[in-house]
């Protein structure tokens, strides 16, 4: 009855699944609180170290709008006339413009300005810290320097000298040292150089650290700080963000970079006010050279003639010719613009250059014309600056410039050709006219065609005049394309290091990493360590006996404590309760329950293991000498005919023994059984004596069961010591004569792959009442629970731990 209720109890434990529980995590986290503790201390001295070592980062922040209006409806038109379809999108050109901010030339620009070109650095301990307008000394270079990079430390001497030394040029270390007076010119390794004092001189304690780089390399570091975005879909407005560890810097760098932008804007805007500036003052040189002969002949023709006033004898005629020489002045002087601008857009040289503008062409679609491809042709410049020469843009651009360039000598040439029409008809009137000016007096014509030559001379010189003043006040009054609307600024607080995130981040760390081990070992661990992970078992479980072995400083118990075979003793003894001699008045009750052993009747059992090093001589020379202080007859029978491991573990080691009486040297075996200990009366042993050469076949002689048979009659338990069964098939012939086997389990060596190959031998049952004990559990073992062990003081014999197989239901 008590086996049935043994095996039930023990099926409806099986069905439990082993799964890591909420206590089980809980107890992953309390028993190694230290652990948390020391490993949350570790990561925050690292994160407080990295904070500390780490210089704040700030961010400034400028809004400008793009004013796009002229861009927008240029890039429309062009995309009109190269295409003949719209649909270019409206920001485009925007897009544009913050991808020229992001260039690293006009970078270069804002850094040779500000004087970017050197830091400074003081050495504290563990790290460097930039000085930034506050640094007591001041390089200044004498000579263009070569290199592209160099630095050198800076110690004082007194408040005249200080020493430079540390040369380091790009990747080469120079060892020199330079003592030089301040305010002196002195020749270094990296050239001649001056060390200035400034007005932090006072400051000056530790060594300065002087690091120079050329302004292309800073304009590059820079660039990688800087962010350009947009500040809505549909928006002109520029976004401007820049990260320093000096908020003043980074406010000065991109209030330096927005004048320059406008700077670079109006110097392209401009080009075209000075190609037109330099044509008109190049005409106006020629047309006041000609002025000059007109009226020098004019004089010498009065002088030679005697002539004072022709007024009165050619009135007539000049007021009539007046309105046709006019119309003739304004006919040639549009020819002569034409013309230029006709040999200008074939001369090679100008392919791509800006066409003069603004000349007084009477013919408002060239005007037109010529200004359009004049933004067009700068809109192109200000694109390939920005974005290189593969842009797909810049391709439709030079597609456009090309159409509309052609446009404009189509439309010149037929300007030119509608003047030349016009000229010749107004030459056919004034020849009428001079006609009857000859006929009145050849003198008087001679000199109104001075006098004509005079007036449209200086009419053209007038006009020149008033527009180069047009022209030159065009210019002042660009301005750029860009308005400020948010002057750099920003938030007082650092963006980095975030020192909340980091803290949480350590705290994170502190606690995650040493739960990951302990997850990560516990899920990679297969061995068997407490009874739960037999839960998936068959095979009925009967006790756990405490781990006996000396534990090191942390805590712990090594492997080769853990098989030190000089633990194999003895522990069981008289009115003792410590933790394991409770532990085998545990296996000793649960054991006498399963066997449920009449009065009278000898009953044995076998003890033997899936593999070496199990602990099964030890458990069973305590089980017995448990059951020996019952008091009960008890021998202990070595049958480990190979290594006869009980033998030598109780000094038992004779040469008559188990061997010698089934191999016939001995008649009877009583001879050869030895009382274990003077204090243990009731325990006695059973030695092999010599090792014999062919165990196995003394297990099958009928001797050995005749004297198992015998054994049972004498003893009240027998208890017999096996070879484990994967090594030998000693275990195998044994079981045959005893009552019940027991293997021996070891936590941590056993591995829980094992435990179906058990369910099987149990389920084909190959040995006679197979149950399991687990030895060597270390209840102290915080990395699989820590259970701690329940026998002792004050809880009796431990009725219930291995009990809820018998006939209780629960554990007390």
């Amino acid at each position: 009855m008590a086996e049935n209720n043994f095996s039930n109890q023990h099926n409806l434990n099986n069905e439990e699944e082993v799964t890591i529980t909420l206590n089980d995590i809980w107890r992953m986290i309390w028993d190694f609180k230290w652990w948390y503790v020391a490993s949350i201390i570790i990561c925050l001295i690292f994160v407080s170290f990295y904070i500390y070592k780490t210089p704040s980062t700030y961010v400034r922040t400028a809004k400008v709008i793009i004013d796009e209006s002229e861009q927008t409806s240029t890039m429309r038109n062009l995309t009109t006339l190269a295409s003949g379809v719209g649909g270019l999108r409206a920001h485009s050109q925007v897009a544009n413009e913050m991808e020229a901010f992001k260039s690293p030339d006009l970078m270069q620009v804002v850094v040779e300005r500000l004087g970017l070109e050197t830091k400074y650095y003081e050495s504290q301990i563990l790290r460097s810290v930039e000085y930034y307008q506050n640094s007591p000394v001041e390089l200044k270079l004498v000579d263009n320097n070569p290199h592209s990079s160099f630095s050198f430390t800076v110690s004082k001497v007194d408040t005249s000298i200080v020493v430079l030394k540390n040369f380091v040029i790009g990747p080469d270390e120079v060892s020199e040292t330079v003592q030089c007076k301040l305010g002196e010119v002195v020749e270094t390794p990296v050239g001649s150089i001056t060390i200035v004092p400034t007005m932090y001189f006072e400051n000056f304690n530790n060594d300065v650290k002087v690091a120079w780089s050329n302004s292309m390399n800073r304009a590059k570091a820079l660039c990688t700080k800087l962010s350009v975005s947009l500040s809505g879909k549909e928006s002109t407005v520029v976004v401007l963000s820049l990260e320093d560890k000096y908020p003043a810097r980074s406010a000065a760098v991109l209030s330096t970079l927005i004048d320059s932008y406008n700077e670079v804007w109006i110097s392209n805007k401009n080009r075209s006010a000075r190609n037109t500036s330099d044509f008109i003052n190049d005409r106006l040189f020629l047309i006041e050279k000609e002025l000059g002969g007109v009226e020098n002949k004019l004089k010498t023709y009065k002088q030679e003639n005697k002539l004072s006033d022709m007024n009165a004898i050619a009135q007539k005629y000049i007021q009539e010719s007046s309105e046709y020489s006019s119309k003739s002045f304004e006919v040639s002087n549009q020819l002569q613009i034409a013309k230029f601008i006709k040999d200008y857009l074939n001369d090679p040289a100008n392919a791509t250059s800006l066409i003069p503008a603004n000349l007084g062409l009477s013919s408002g679609n060239v005007e037109s014309q010529i200004a359009e491809y004049n933004d067009m042709l700068l809109q192109r410049d200000r694109l390939s600056k920005g974005s290189g020469a593969n842009n797909p843009l810049i391709a439709d651009l030079n597609t456009s410039l090309s159409t509309l360039r052609l446009n404009i000598l189509r439309s010149i040439d037929n300007y030119i050709s509608t003047l030349q029409l016009q000229s010749q008809k107004l030459e056919s009137q004034e020849q009428l006219i001079m006609n009857r000016i000859a006929a009145s007096s050849g003198q008087e014509m001679q000199l109104l065609s001075i006098q004509r030559q005079q007036l449209v001379k200086e009419q053209l010189y007038i006009f020149l005049l008033q527009k180069r003043e047009e022209n030159e006040i065009a210019a002042l009054v660009n301005v750029g394309n860009t308005r400020l609307i948010q002057n750099p600024n920003g938030s007082p607080y650092p963006v980095a290091p975030n020192k909340m995130m980091l803290l949480m981040v350590a705290l994170v760390l502190g606690c995650g990493i040493p739960f990951g081990i302990l997850f990560i070992l516990r899920m990679l661990d297969s061995a068997v360590h407490t009874k739960q992970d037999f839960a998936n078992s068959i095979v009925p479980f009967l006790a756990e006996i405490p781990l006996l072995a000396k534990r090191n400083r942390f805590g712990f118990v090594s492997k080769s404590e853990k098989l030190n075979h000089e633990n194999t003793k003895i522990v069981v003894e008289h009115a003792k309760r410590d933790m394991m001699n409770e532990a085998y008045r545990v296996f000793r009750t649960n054991l006498d329950m399963v066997i449920n052993k009449k009065a009278g009747n000898g009953y044995a059992v076998m003890l033997t293991s899936l593999n070496p090093n199990a602990g099964k001589t030890y458990t069973i020379m305590n089980i017995a000498a448990s059951l020996s202080l019952k008091p009960a007859k008890v021998l202990l029978v070595d049958l480990d005919l190979r290594k006869a491991t009980l033998t030598l573990a109780l000094q038992h080691k004779t040469k008559s023994g188990v061997e010698a009486y089934l191999s016939g040297k001995e008649n009877d075996f009583h001879q050869c059984i030895k009382q274990v200990e003077s204090r243990l009366d009731n325990l006695h042993i059973l030695p092999i004596g010599t090792l014999p050469p062919n165990p196995t076949e003394l297990l099958l002689t009928e001797k050995f069961e005749t004297m198992m048979e015998q054994l049972k009659k004498e003893y009240d338990y027998i208890f017999v010591d096996c070879p484990p069964i994967d090594i030998v098939a000693d275990s195998a012939l044994i079981t045959k004569q005893v009552d019940m086997t027991i293997f021996v389990t070891r936590a941590g060596l056993l591995d829980k792959r094992s435990i179906p190959y058990l369910n099987e031998i149990y389920r084909e049952n190959k040995y006679t009442r197979m149950s399991i004990i687990l030895n060597g559990v270390d209840y102290q073992d915080k990395r699989y629970g820590g259970y701690g062990y329940g026998y002792g003081y004050g809880y009796g014999y431990g009725y219930g731990y291995g009990y809820g197989y018998g006939y209780g239901n629960k554990e007390n």
